[in-house]
């Protein structure tokens, strides 16, 4: 029985670790005025959390199953706590208006926990756009999964865009068919559109100095024109 109950207790405790994010640090930023209601500016951590900020500049809310941070418990689905994931144990947790209001946590450490994922994810607000109707702006480092089972979440092949920064071309690596593409503004305004392929570029000549979105089918991803 007591052999039995170790068991337990163990398998009990490798759940729990196997729930804690601790691989390499991404940023997730989302401009002023960005279309919030676009998945280039909404960081997807798993298929149930969507994590943006509206151009009134409310709280965080979770755009999978919110259109607004109206709700005191937005962003849905999540509890945060002051800390980090090595002293979880001591941690309390509550919604993200009961922790703190975010202007005071720019710069600390935080703990985000996905409720019905059961995963605990270090956070750090980095900036914050202050003020009704400021933009919304935001940005945070977060952890990742270490195996990165998080990046194929949507089951998607591992694309990348070369070279990035780029003046003046793209290409996508990783694309195993034609793909149909459209390049956005990072406030959501549709600039550019075609056909790549693993053997094609993207002429960006036309493009400003500033950063884009690539969407890819459902796929996006970020780049920079200089």
């Amino acid at each position: 029985m007591k052999k039995l109950l170790l068991i337990i207790i163990l398998a009990s405790n490798f759940v729990v670790a196997q729930s804690i994010w601790n691989g390499p640090t991404l940023t997730f930023t989302k401009a002023d005025n960005a279309n919030p209601t676009l998945e280039a500016n909404q960081d997807r951590i798993t298929p149930n959390v969507w994590l943006t900020r509206g151009n009134n500049g409310g709280q965080l809310y979770n755009a999978k199953t919110e259109s607004d941070s109206s709700k005191s418990t937005s962003p849905d689905d999540t509890r945060w706590a002051f800390g980090t994931t090595s002293s979880l144990g001591s941690l309390t947790f509550s919604t993200f208006r009961g922790t703190s209001k975010p202007k005071n946590a720019v710069g600390q450490n935080m703990v985000m926990h996905l409720v019905t994922d059961d995963i605990y994810i270090d956070i750090k607000i980095t900036s914050w756009t202050s003020g009704n109707n400021s933009g919304g702006g935001f940005s945070y480092e977060r952890s990742t999964d270490q195996s990165s089972a998080s990046i194929e979440v949507y089951d998607k092949p591992a694309l990348s865009i070369y070279p990035n920064p780029s003046t003046s071309f793209l290409r996508v690596i990783g694309l195993d068919s034609d793909e149909s593409y459209r390049i956005y503004s990072i406030l959501g305004t549709e600039l550019q559109s075609g056909v790549i392929s693993n053997d094609t570029e993207i002429d960006i000549n036309v493009l400003k100095t500033g950063m884009y979105m690539l969407q890819l089918s459902d796929f996006t991803l970020p780049f920079v024109k200089k």
